[in-house]
């Protein structure tokens, strides 16, 4: 495979494990305030089957990270990763209906041009 197919491998498991993170934390709740709700609180959410696929999503975009890495530098790969920004930004209202102010779009836009200011 080439380095792009990896980066974008990478780029497609960062933003799934993010999204199913975020699911799974509507199930298990907020983080307790009290230390003594710590423990219940940590059975509760890695015992949560979207938390489980998100941090799995997580290490499989590291492993597709790390193959990436083995064939262009690292200077010429990373700034690829802030497309997950724009795809975790672009996605979120659709899949949590989040209101997304157009400050945020407008820094997406940012990264985005200097996406391709650094790919160039």
């Amino acid at each position: 495979m080439t380095a792009y197919a990896f980066i974008g491998l990478t780029i497609l498991f960062t933003v799934c494990g993010q999204l199913l993170v975020k699911s799974a934390s509507f199930e298990f709740g907020p983080f307790p305030k009290q230390l003594s709700a710590l423990f219940q609180f940590l059975i509760r959410a890695f015992t949560n089957i979207k938390l489980i696929a998100g941090l799995l999503c997580a290490v499989i975009a590291s492993i597709m990270w790390m193959s990436a890495l083995s064939l262009v530098d690292i200077s010429y790969a990373y700034p690829f990763m802030g497309l997950a920004i724009v795809l975790v930004l672009a996605l979120s209202p659709l899949v949590f209906k989040e209101v997304v102010p157009w400050t945020r779009w407008l820094g997406v836009l940012v990264v985005c041009i200097g996406l391709w200011i650094a790919s160039r």
